[in-house]
Parts: C-alpha cells; structure tokens; sequence
C-alpha cells in the first residue's frame, strides 16, 4: 500500500512542543511525518519547501504559533502571507494545492497536532505519489497550447516631436551640471533602438524617441548612481550629481518599487517622463503587454514629455487568456505545459540580467553557502529557478515583461509574473510600483488572515 513522505517544517517554541504534547498524551500521529524543528515558521523560506519536493516529497506541512503569539513577535506573520502565495505559484505550474498545508498549533494542543498531521496525510495519501520531481523523459507534447490572437498592428505615432524635447531636456541638464549623465534611447548602427548613456552635451543628437524603445532602463540606475558616486568619492570632489533617466509609464512603476527598497535616493534621478502610445514588438505589432494598458502617462517624473492621448484603444490580452486557460486544465495539465517549457531553458540567465528588479549581487540558487550549491541544469534545478524568481518578484513586477523578452527559448515567464500579479491584487489589493511601497509580502498583516 502506498505511504507518502511528509515533511513538516516546526515552529521550536509552540508546534514542535505540541508534538511532544500529542506525544505525552499518547494521542497517535502518523509515521509518515518527518519532522524539521526551526526556530519560527518565518524561517521556512519558499526555497526549503521547493528543496523538500524536489527530494521527493509528496507532501509539505508547515505548523507555527497561532498569530499574535509569535515568539518573534511577528514571525509567522511572513508565513501566513508567504507560504499562500507560493501555493498559489505551485499549484499554477501543476502541484495539487492539498500537497502544502499551513496551520498553527501552540505547545498545549496537542490534540490539534495529532489531527492536522492525520488529515493532511491521509489527504495526500489520497492524492498519490507526487510527481513534482521530474525526470526529462517525462516530458511529452504539450497537452495545450498557448492562445494565440490576432496581432494588433501598431498605430503610426509622430515620435519626432519627443525625440527634439527629450534631447533640448538633457542638453539642459548636462550643460547646468544638474546630472552626469543621461539615460536614453538611441539607434544602433545596424538600425536598432538600444540604450545610450549620453555625458557631454554635444552628444544629445544621439538620444532618439520611438516605437522600438521597449528596454526598461531603470535596470542601469543603482549603478550609475554608485559609479559616480565612488568617482567622486575617489577624487575627493563635490558630492556625486544625479543622473537622468528615459522611461515609460510601465519603467515609471519600477521607479517607486526601486525607491521603495532604497534601492538609491530620490534626489540622485532626474526623472524624465513619456507619455506612451505603447510600443510595438519585432513583428511590428502592438506588444502584448500595451493591449491591454490604461497608463499612458508616468505616475512619478520631473519632466514631463508629450500629452496622454484623448482615446485609449484596449484589446483582448494573450497573457490574461493563457493565464486563464491554465487555471482551468488540469493539475497534470499544468505539469506537463510547463515541464515543457522549463525544459527548454538554458539557463542563460539572461531573464534575471534583463529585469531591473533581479538586483541581488550574488543570486540566491548560486550563492556559496546556499541550499542549491551545484545547482545545474537539470529539469527539476531550472524549474526551481524560475518558481524561485518568480516567487522573489512577487508584489514588484510591474509587467514590463523585458525578461520573457530576453529570452533566447521563448518561455512564457510572463505567465508566472502575471498569475502572481493578480493574486497580489485579490488578496492585498496592491500593484506594484503605483506607490513607492514595498511589497505585502514582507509587511506585517493587517487583516488579510483570519484563523479558521
């Protein structure tokens, strides 16, 4: 008969006591349960319990003080808003949702821990053995395909008016010493728009505006403010001036994420603001992000260029249809679609490079001291690496989409951000980068969870 292997992640100071408690009592729990004591249930980071399917089980149990009795004070409060989310992303990519529980149980019930844990093993026991660890050659077609709708070819905008104000603005700028150095766009030789760091004024002529500027190049800010700063410090001059920056209404979120995590200060970037008609992709058609935004002007800038147009046209989204698509199939469904993706990565890392909120200096799954030393490129380590971004992005993203973008094998990443996205949304009813706040994830609750 089949028995699953359960781990169960115990707060040391409440659930792990409850264990002994139900032990005392002679109140049976099942064998199946293998206990991990931490110190508190805000220690059981999204990586752990990835790490524990991984290795094979089919079934994760996290137990914590009940809230308002945390031995950290508020400790399991990063649980209750954590371990949901990454719940939500686990059952998105294929995991049954009943295979990760979190519950609380205080040192005296120990009655409840003997209940929680014969409940939970009995519904994975249910469930089967899990397939979360995979193997390449369970890879198969894909049981669906990704929604594909009519392109929505890009409306001619006259771009020259804004190109002529962005470059008479750092002009501006360069020459009354306000910034070192401009963040803009400017056309390769080879005709491509690509960004262009402009310090001398003659040079403004490079800086260009049009439907090609799709790079987010808010990415480039923390260092250039840092490199300046450290030349300055170097050559024992004036304090290190600010730098100037081009970016749409979708960089402009990224902005108040970045300020938000004091990423640099306010006064170190000159912001310069687009209003957006969208831009297009490399078909020439509206991309997919544009068809369905309402923002056409920055929410945060010091100079404004162009006006907000009269008439804004929406259009069905393939993101938000594919998104929809995969919460109705199947658990295995699910599985099977995005083991077939992940295993098309190359782990190229160019996903991580592109987004400019990937602003860790040494990634958590290549750090040295780390859980994933060695972590390669087998399907199950790329599966992990992308859960575990997506996860780390959770309550940031602004949907810039440049990662998907960057992509050499076309995954859809943009999928992952966007689910998460929305479950931000219904939960906490936060978007990011609207405000400069920082994400719900790591704030205390304030009434999203009720016990029971």
């Amino acid at each position: 008969m089949y028995e699953p292997k359960i781990i169960a992640f115990l707060c040391n100071w409440c659930s792990y006591t409850g264990a002994d408690t139900a032990g005392i009592a002679r109140l049976k729990s099942p064998a199946n349960v293998r206990s991990v004591r931490v110190p508190c249930s805000g220690r059981v980071s999204p990586e752990l319990i990835l790490r524990a399917f991984n290795e094979g089980a089919d079934g994760v149990l996290v137990l914590g003080c009940h809230i308002g009795e945390c031995h950290y004070d508020t400790g399991n409060h990063r649980a209750a808003k954590r371990i949901p989310i990454l719940k939500t992303l686990l059952t998105f990519v294929g995991l049954e949702p009943e295979r990760l529980r979190l519950d609380w149980v205080s040192a005296s019930e120990g009655e409840r821990f003997a209940r929680i844990t014969n409940e939970f093993t009995q519904a994975v026991r249910l469930l089967g053995p899990s397939t979360w660890r995979a193997d390449p050659a369970q890879v198969q077609a894909l049981s669906r395909s990704l929604v594909s709708l009519d392109p929505v070819p890009y409306a001619a905008t006259d771009c020259a008016g804004k190109a002529e104000a962005i470059q008479a603005k750092a002009a501006e700028l360069l020459k009354s010493g306000a910034v070192s150095c401009v963040i803009g766009y400017e056309t390769g030789p080879r005709g491509r728009t690509r960004p262009a760091f402009v310090c001398d004024p003659d040079d403004v002529e490079r800086l260009t505006w049009n439907p090609d500027c799709t790079q987010n190049l808010t990415t480039y800010i923390a260092d250039k403010v840092s490199i300046s700063g450290a030349l300055m410090a170097a050559h024992r001059r004036e304090p290190p001036k600010p730098v100037a920056v081009v970016v749409k209404p979708c960089d402009a979120r990224t902005l108040n994420v970045m300020l938000a995590e004091n990423r640099f200060p306010r006064d170190k970037v000159h912001i310069i603001g687009v209003a957006c008609e969208g831009v297009r992709d490399r078909t020439g058609n509206l991309q997919n992000r544009c068809r369905t935004c309402e923002q056409r002007l920055p929410v945060i800038y010091d100079t404004l260029i162009g006006e907000a147009p009269a008439a804004i046209d929406l259009y069905p989204s393939p993101v938000l249809e594919n998104v929809a698509a995969l919460e109705s199939a199947t658990p295995a469904e699910r599985m099977e679609f995005w083991l077939a993706q992940f295993d098309r990565c190359i782990r190229c890392y160019a996903c991580r490079q592109a987004c400019p909120l990937c602003d860790c200096p040494t990634c958590l799954f290549e750090r040295d001291d780390s859980l994933w030393v060695g972590l390669g490129i087998g399907l199950n380590e790329k599966r992990t690496f992308h859960l575990g971004r997506a996860y780390h992005l959770a309550g940031r993203c602004v949907g810039c989409d440049q990662c998907e973008q960057a992509c050499p094998m076309d995954i859809p990443i943009s999928l992952l951000n966007r689910r998460l996205a929305q479950e931000m949304e219904a939960v906490f009813g936060h978007r990011a980068g609207q405000v400069p706040v920082p994400s719900p994830v790591v704030s205390v609750l304030a009434g999203e969870y009720k016990e029971g």
